[in-house]
């Protein structure tokens, strides 16, 4: 194996060609310089240099190793620029999973910044259910996801707070309760309802529907819908109402209005989970951006 050290002292004289000026450049003397050239001439089994009284010049051995030490020299120094970039959390990759709603949330904004502080970090973006990011979390294959858990705490994970919100009720323009100043749940009544299904979010399902029972009410749903932009999708078709965040009234669809639901109700509440003892620079410096304490950079 060909020490670096040795190589740097080659393409010294081998630039010059004049072992007193390649000393003088390595800030070292010149005997010893003359001595590891002899050294790496040992090594190689060949002349890398000609030497007379008058000159300095390569051999034809000498010509290719320069080319190649000016190679591997470059290629040393990218890599060790690589290595100090992803111990600082500027280089790599980071793996973000989320749910459909925490795009209506601030994430759009730690995302823009993160990729401004750390553009030469490999961002990765998965849409995934809840259920989906905490496994692939615990098996190393997501580094950090948005989810909501429901009051849980997941063995091995780190949860940190990230959101919260209260949901708001989606009608079309021309829906009779978008005239009311404030509406309830006993309003939803009769009401063909739009609302995702068990499989999805089962906690938060049977939340609504132990709300829907305590007003006494038998919910018609008339289509599921996994995504909340497909119920509002749906809402502006004229099929029915949803339950939405309240964030989604700051992008409205056409045909629609998103209108305050009173009332003691679920909330949207959204947590940033990764693996715990995580040592991963790139990771903590997304939370640091992600931290509602710390302002998102302009």
């Amino acid at each position: 194996m060909l020490e670096t050290r040795l190589l740097r002292y080659f393409l010294a004289v081998a630039e010059e060609l004049h072992f007193g000026r390649a000393a003088e450049r390595l800030h070292i003397s010149q005997p010893p310089l003359s001595q590891q050239i002899m050294k790496l001439e040992e090594e190689l089994g060949t002349k890398l240099f000609v030497r007379t009284k008058r000159e300095v010049r390569l051999t034809r051995a000498g010509e290719v190793l320069k080319q190649d030490a000016q190679d591997i020299l470059c290629r040393v120094g990218v890599a060790q620029r690589h290595v100090r970039e992803a111990a600082a959390g500027q280089r790599g990759r980071l793996s973000l999973g989320y749910v459909g709603p925490a795009m209506e949330t601030r994430l759009p904004e730690i995302i823009k910044a993160f990729k401004q502080v750390c553009p030469k970090v490999s961002l990765e973006l998965n849409q995934k259910t809840s259920r989906e990011q905490v496994k692939e979390i615990g098996d190393g294959q997501l580094d950090v996801g948005v989810v909501r858990l429901f009051g849980r705490t997941i063995p091995g994970l780190e949860c940190l707070p990230f959101h919260r919100e209260r949901y708001a009720l989606a009608l079309a323009c021309d829906h009779p309760l978008t005239l009311k100043k404030e509406i309830r749940i006993m309003d939803l009544a009769g009401e063909p309802l739009i609302f995702f299904p068990r499989k999805i979010q089962p906690r938060l399902y049977d939340a609504w529907f132990k709300i829907f029972d305590d007003h006494g009410i038998a919910p018609d749903i008339v289509q599921e819908a996994t995504y909340k932009q497909t119920a509002v999708a749906l809402v502006a078709a004229g099929l029915g109402i949803s339950m939405v965040p309240e964030s989604m009234a700051r992008s409205p669809r056409k045909g629609v209005v998103v209108k305050k639901l009173s009332g003691d109700l679920p909330e949207v509440v959204l947590s940033l989970v990764y693996k715990k003892g995580a040592d991963h620079s790139i990771l903590e410096r997304f939370l640091s951006l992600a931290n509602p304490a710390n302002p998102i950079p302009g």
